[in-house]
């Protein structure tokens, strides 16, 4: 029987909580708030007990898995005490708000010899995961430019979201998961980035990457879907090759090359959580590291309106 709790309730813990009641191999035996910026004044399921501090529930129950969603700005400060206890941990993105502190996760990650996987869970959305998969194939030929968009609504969001500190910014918390599919689509490294950022709160954002051998990218995010809107998101990637074009949008592929056009209705992909619980490595702890960095380089483009080049750590 595997032990979990949980740190902090914000961004996708509720996503893996669904997943993990519902197992017969796992117990779930904590929650506490990441942070007093959550106010969170007792357990969301009365079958799990409440601690009034993350790092006395980690000594007390000594977990074997860390569920870890804090306000985002604190996700890496939350992993590294659970590092440092030899815990597995299932972590919000971004996994550390700094280029500094990203250093200081990865290598307490690896040092500690823990199993780790953080929430890239539209890496798994259905029609983004198979698109890969055709991409991949060959059904465009060679990649040569990928656009990706993510577009949401704002309504209430709390007032961390104004704080740079607490919320990390628009690009490492919405952006991470463009620049993810840009990875996944194209499997071509970051060498450069032009980003700007608008807003306090940050409402807008546009990144251009200079990729390897000449793929080139962009990421547009913004928080000004109206209410009106009939979803919450818009997610979609457009992906160029030498021999057709492939799109994933409104949770369907259409595909576009010499054999026609073609429209693809998706419903098979891993679930995250479920697949790490199970040994499976569906991103790897380096993407996960390497995502990162590339998502908090474009937010330094933005902060100091400069190319910014993507070294060979990243």
């Amino acid at each position: 029987m595997k032990k979990v709790v949980f740190i902090g309730m914000c961004g996708h813990s509720m996503q893996a909580y669904d997943v993990l009641k519902s197992r017969d191999d796992v117990l779930l035996c904590g929650v506490a708030a990441g942070s007093e910026h959550e106010g969170m004044m007792g357990s969301f399921d009365e079958k799990i007990p409440f601690f009034a501090s993350y790092t006395e529930m980690l000594d007390s129950v000594r977990p074997d898995l860390a569920v870890v969603s804090p306000v985002f700005g604190l996700t890496g400060k939350v992993v590294l005490a659970c590092a440092a206890r030899g815990i597995d941990i299932f972590s919000e993105k971004p996994v550390a708000g700094s280029l500094s502190e990203l250093d200081e996760v990865e290598k307490a990650v690896k040092e500690a010899g823990i199993r780790f996987c953080a929430m890239h869970y539209l890496r798994v959305s259905p029609a983004f995961w198979q698109g890969a998969r055709m991409v991949a194939d060959g059904e465009i030929g060679e990649v040569r430019l990928l656009s990706a968009q993510k577009s949401y609504r704002f309504g209430t969001r709390p007032t961390w979201y104004s704080d740079r500190a607490l919320f990390t910014g628009i690009i490492p918390w919405v952006g991470i998961h463009a620049i993810d599919w840009i990875y996944a689509f194209s499997r071509k490294r970051f060498l450069s980035v032009n980003a700007q950022v608008y807003g306090a709160p940050e409402m807008a954002a546009s990144c251009r990457f200079e990729m390897e051998d000449g793929v080139m990218s962009t990421v547009t995010l913004d928080y000004y879907r109206p209410m009106t809107a009939p979803t919450h998101g818009d997610d979609r990637i457009r992906c160029v090759g030498t021999r057709g074009i492939l799109e994933v949008r409104d949770d369907k592929i259409l595909l576009m090359n010499e054999s026609g056009v073609s429209t693809v209705e998706c419903d098979e992909a891993p679930e995250l959580l479920t697949a790490f619980l199970e040994g499976e490595e569906v991103i790897s702890a380096e993407e996960i590291f390497y995502l990162t960095r590339v998502a908090l380089i474009a937010r330094e483009s933005a902060d100091t309106k400069q190319t910014t080049f993507i070294g060979e750590k990243a």
